[in-house]
């Protein structure tokens, strides 16, 4: 009995979560739409605001989700009926503007439907396999993490211990949060939940000054205090599961970003100063991020950085990119597309309804105009018809009684009267009916002269809807190809500004790294001159001994001199 029931369950689940994973698809582009417009609308609120707005949108959509699944679970999705892509409609994938036969549009659905329940479980197959492999991806995320927090790790100064602690104490956070060095990762990375730690590689607290240590510092404390690792890792998770869904990876990129925004904006609160964090950026910019998509990285990928740099320096929310726009404009297109497609089916289906209801009506009510006349007809003749009996009774009846010739002839002639005058009353009826007749062909006919214009006014109707589909067929064609070309004349010169920005910065940072190169070789130099001025000064001073050594051995010579002088003065006396 319980695998008859484990059986009939998993039956029933598997079609569901099939369908509610196709319903995604459209579902996502639905909440991807409404998130553009959002940020469109909060281009100049902060960050903070529009982040949540972002959050409980990419919430809505994983409710819709379950919703969704719950909606097939109850409807029995493993019967084979017809799914509705679209809510409230009979279902549609193609756009039905493209089709002028309903009926072959209806059964290109029905055939895509019986093929998406018949292939139910297959792709169900496909997409756990995908799934399983991301899982594993996680994992052995996961796994790194783990490897991070203890590999090749190593304390801190005391000075940055406390500088750490000050500012969790600033922040006003709560959970104990542990500095280390690591020489394991190249990129200061947040780690843990309810143990947060702040991984820095090693050198760094010594090789930058300490205002751009300190910007890092506040900027990964912000992701702690606003449990960015949370919700990033039940991102990873919901990515996972909706791999193939672009509207879902399109609002939880946009989810991130906003996320750094929020912590760039706290760390500049408390610091004031923009210049040095960008410096604390783009010295970063030139490392490669080894550290996992689950820790909080600070400088993030490299499309977030120029837009992060953009947004600091000009104190503005920056506009979509030219990617973000052709994927939101072709959302907005195919989610239109899908709406439009049920439209105009349900429009074509009530209208082939409705003629179908009102000739019916037209029918019933001839038919009983007819069904009127000839009752009409057939209770006149009766009537007469005992009108003539009644007189030939009371003719009888007269003629039996006795009276005399004169009185019968009389009676008789009058009794003939009476019988001439419904015969001529028949007559009148008579004609009356074929005129009646003729009058009603005649109404007929124009009855019948009537519909036949009426149907040709109806065919050409039609036609004219015809000629006016085809004509909004073609400028709706005419207008999405200019907004094309709109787009791409935009999405180029984004392109082309974003060229020139990245290789400015390109030619910045090889400056800064040129400047950076000289600023060493200049301190060596000077290093080079300082220690030749030390050993000039050495030198000197060896000059000035030995010119003392000279001065002495001189006076030593002229003493020597002296006495040879004096030594030779006396011999000469001696010798005289």
């Amino acid at each position: 009995m319980d695998q008859v029931l484990i059986s009939a369950a998993i039956n029933k689940m598997i079609p569901a979560f099939g369908w509610m994973l196709i319903h995604s698809l459209w579902e996502g582009l639905l909440f991807a739409i409404i998130t553009g417009v959002v940020l469109m609308l909060t281009k100049k609120s902060s960050a903070a605001y529009r982040y949540n707005l972002v959050l409980l949108l990419f919430a809505g959509f994983l409710l819709s989700c379950v919703f969704t699944f719950i909606l097939e679970w109850n409807n029995n999705a493993a019967s084979g009926a017809l799914k509705p892509l679209l809510p409230g409609n009979g279902g549609t994938i193609t756009p039905a503007l493209f089709f002028s036969n309903v009926h072959g549009f209806k059964q290109l659905v029905k055939t895509l439907s019986v093929y998406f329940s018949a292939n139910e479980p297959l792709l169900v197959l496909i997409w756990f396999i995908i799934f399983l492999f991301k899982s594993v991806k996680m994992m052995a995320c996961l796994v790194y993490n783990q490897q991070i927090r203890t590999r090749q790790v190593s304390e801190p100064s005391e000075f940055w211990v406390k500088t750490v602690a000050t500012f969790a104490e600033k922040l006003q956070i709560k959970k104990a949060v542990k500095l280390l060095q690591s020489g394991y990762i190249k990129m200061p990375v947040v780690e843990g939940h309810l143990k947060p730690i702040i991984l820095i590689p090693a050198g760094i607290l010594a090789s930058l000054p300490a205002e751009q240590v300190e910007a890092i510092l506040l900027h990964e404390l912000a992701h702690i205090r606003r449990n960015d690792y949370f919700v990033n890792f039940l991102q990873n998770i919901a990515e996972t599961v909706f791999f193939f869904n672009p509207g879902l990876l399109w609002i939880s990129s946009i989810l991130r970003e906003e996320r750094e925004n929020c912590c760039d904006d706290i760390a500049l609160e408390q610091t004031k100063n923009k210049v040095g964090f960008v410096q604390a950026l783009i010295s970063f910019k030139e490392h490669e991020m080894y550290g996992s998509s689950y820790a909080v990285a600070f400088p993030g990928k490299k499309n977030y950085l120029l837009r992060r740099v953009s947004r600091i320096m000009s104190n503005k929310n920056m506009n979509f990119g030219p990617g973000e726009r052709i994927f939101f404009i072709c959302s907005i297109l195919i989610l239109s597309a899908l709406m439009a497609a049920a439209s105009v089916a349900q429009i074509k289906e009530y209208a082939k309804t409705g003629f179908r209801k009102t000739h019916a009506v037209s029918a019933s009510v001839a038919g009983v105009s007819q069904k009127a006349v000839v009752i009409n007809r057939s209770s006149t003749i009766r009537a007469v018809r005992a009108k003539i009996k009644y007189a030939q009774v009371n003719a009888r009846l007269e003629m039996q009684s006795g009276i005399a010739d004169i009185t019968e002839k009389a009676e008789h002639a009058e009794a003939s009267r009476t019988i001439a005058q419904p015969a001529t009353e028949i007559a009148l009826i008579n004609n009356q009916e074929q005129l009646s007749e003729r009058g009603q062909a005649e109404k007929d006919q124009i009855q019948a002269a009537k519909d036949q214009a009426q149907a040709k006014l109806d065919q050409a109707q039609a036609l004219k809807d015809q000629a006016q589909a085809r004509s909004d067929q073609a400028q709706a064609k005419a207008q999405q190809d200019e907004l094309t070309s709109k787009a791409r004349l935009q999405v180029d010169k984004k392109q082309e500004r974003l060229i020139v920005n990245e290789q400015q910065v390109r030619l910045n940072q090889e400056q800064a790294i040129r400047n950076k190169e000289q600023a060493r070789l200049n301190q060596i130099q000077e290093q080079k001159n300082r220690d030749q001025v030390a050993r000039n000064q050495e030198q000197a001073r060896k000059n000035q001994e030995q010119a003392l050594r000279n001065q002495e051995q001189e006076q030593r010579n002229r003493e020597q001199a002296e006495k040879n002088r004096e030594q030779a003065e006396k011999n000469n006396v001696s010798v005289q």
